[in-house]
């Protein structure tokens, strides 16, 4: 071998190392929220994920049906230790032991479990919050927790809403709260000192509503940056991601950490429930900003730096609290189906084309439950019974501004009865309203307003055993009948031998 092959390999060798290391330490990742009535099988996310060419996935909970499928995946995850979880904890031993059975345990059969965070928000003022007192406590009891299971290169941190900050008109004004600084800097030397990230939530379509700013001010491809900008000493600020991540660096250096790395907890934009949260607006911000990630161009203060981000959210939540919007519920890239909403090329190649499909989600029978227009019931008793459906269900794309929003009194009722009997598992008994509702095979859904239907989804439940189930984790599955399930099994074990045979 001469020199000259020598040192081309050499070269190449080099390069390729180089350019792995930009692969992990620069990611676009998704959050994958479960607080729905409608679930995506864990594999079937797997697939998703590789299939879009997504690396990382930050689940808020790990759950033991989920994590298993993610073994040998290549993918990196992010779980969280809840804060109803660790108020559990009485001592060092209960975190040992909650890590050993909820990480560790994973991590050993193949999981790559690269973050965990501690607990959520704890100094938000949204809600009220018990452990941010003692958050610290618990970073630290989990650090040395991980690193007594020889989990050292698993990083511990938090999330924090924007509401940490100050409410400034210019970037450069950014500090911390004065109820919560001494709190704060305690966090930030744990997170010097372990060389973890300090993670931050944006929300853009929250802080313009909150703010008064123009909608615009969301976006990256402004054809008019003149209407509206923020002028700060010798910076100009023409979007409110850059506007919001340079506040929080100003808060750092006056805190003397202006060199922490930051991560984007959570960052997206909404497709329904509030006026301009709609698929044609989050395909643009996605868009948008994807391509100025793929610049690395940083922003004002932190230039030419990569950021690293979560997209939120992989799919809807139907379960999801609505005390700040009940657009809340509506993150999702997918629909429930896993059917796509809008364009959005995770490859930050700026592919004009819908992520892939789901693949093997199965529907429930083409039936909704409506109005019965033969009862011709008192409006204030159909008031009532939609008002109970709505409470029971989720109502959220009759809200205004919503997709929904235009339907008549009657149809309204119809939406909020089908609701309430699809996240009920077509159960007849759930289409009564006091004899106010009725099942129909012809779709209601009008041209603006789609009338769903739930999903299928064969799930790992009850420890282990197959079950076909309409799956909500934070409460028990509704079983649908063995008979129907077994039908499907059979359904699908043809297809399969069907498309072996020729």
């Amino acid at each position: 071998m001469n020199r000259k092959t020598i040192l081309l390999f050499w070269i190449s060798l080099g390069t390729l190392f180089s350019f792995n290391y930009v692969l992990v330490d620069s990611f676009v990742g998704i959050n994958w929220g479960r607080m729905a009535t409608q679930q995506l099988v864990p594999s079937m996310v797997v697939d998703l994920l590789l299939q879009n060419g997504i690396p990382e996935l930050k689940l808020f909970s790990p759950s033991t049906n989920v994590l298993p499928a993610f073994a040998n995946s290549s993918i990196g995850l992010s779980v969280t230790f809840q804060d109803y979880q660790l108020r559990r904890m009485n001592n060092s031993k209960d975190i040992y032991d909650w890590i050993g059975k909820n990480v560790k345990k994973h991590v050993d059969n193949g999981v790559d479990i690269r973050y965990l965070y501690v607990g959520n928000e704890p100094f938000t003022k949204r809600y009220e919050k018990r452990i941010n007192d003692e958050v610290v406590y618990y970073l630290e009891e989990a650090r040395k927790a991980l690193d007594r299971h020889d989990l050292k290169y698993i990083k511990t941190t938090t999330a924090h809403f924007t509401d940490i900050l100050t409410n400034v008109t210019k970037p450069s004004q950014g500090d911390f709260r004065e109820d919560i600084k001494d709190k704060m800097l305690d966090l930030l030397k744990f997170l010097k000192e372990h060389n973890a990230p300090l993670v931050i939530n944006i929300f853009p379509i929250y802080m313009l509503s909150t703010k008064q700013m123009p909608v615009d001010f969301a976006f990256f491809d402004r054809k008019n940056i003149l209407d509206y900008f923020i002028k700060d000493g010798p910076h100009i600020y023409t979007n409110i991601f850059t506007f919001t991540y340079d506040t929080l660096v100003s808060a750092l250096t006056k805190a003397g950490y202006s060199d922490m790395e930051i991560m984007v907890g959570q960052v997206g934009w909404p497709t329904d429930g509030f006026p301009n949260a709609n698929p044609k607006y989050a395909e643009r911000y996605h868009r948008g900003l994807l391509r100025f990630l793929k610049r690395n161009e940083g922003t004002p203060l932190r230039p030419n730096k990569t950021i690293n981000v979560y997209i939120t959210a992989l799919s809807d939540e139907n379960r999801m609290v609505t005390q700040w919007g009940e657009y809340q519920r509506h993150w999702g890239i997918y629909r429930h189906d896993g059917s796509p909403k809008y364009k959005i090329d995770f490859s930050l190649k700026d592919r004009d084309e819908e992520p892939t499909t789901a693949k093997g989600t199965v529907k429930m029978p083409n039936r909704w439950c409506v109005y019965d227009h033969s009862v011709n019931a008192d409006s204030e008793k159909l008031t009532e019974q939609v008002n109970y459906a709505c409470n029971s269900s989720d109502c959220t794309l009759l809200s205004p501004g919503a997709t929904c929003d235009n339907l008549n009194s009657t149809q309204r009722a119809s939406f909020a009865f089908n609701m309430y009997f699809q996240m009920n598992s077509q159960q007849i008994e759930y289409c009564d309203f006091q004899g106010m509702g009725v099942i129909t095979t012809d779709d209601p859904s009008t041209p603006n307003c789609r009338f769903p239907i739930e999903i299928l989804s064969i799930d790992v439940v009850d420890n282990g055993a197959w079950k076909m189930a309409s799956y909500n984790e934070d409460a028990n599955p509704t079983i649908i009948p063995l008979g129907l399930a077994l039908s499907a099994l059979f359904c699908i074990v043809l297809f399969l031998c069907l498309i072996m045979w020729f």
